[in-house]
């Protein structure tokens, strides 16, 4: 089971609001984006998840053995 660790978004406060952001605008901007500003912003997502997702992969210390 997956467990979210809070503590890895806390660390990385301006990666967190800037992912937050980005997919907002995204999902919810009301009119359709330039498509160099919609690449740019998809490219900044796709390094945002990249970069959580390697945080969220890496275990900590208490569980290796």
């Amino acid at each position: 089971m997956f467990k979210f660790n809070t503590e890895t978004l806390i660390a990385h406060p301006i990666h967190t609001s800037a992912f937050v952001v980005t997919f907002g605008l995204l999902l919810f901007f009301p009119y359709r984006l330039p498509v160099m500003l919609g690449l740019l912003l998809l490219g900044c997502l796709v390094y945002l998840s990249m970069f959580f997702g390697a945080k969220f992969a890496v275990p900590d210390s208490a569980n290796r053995s």
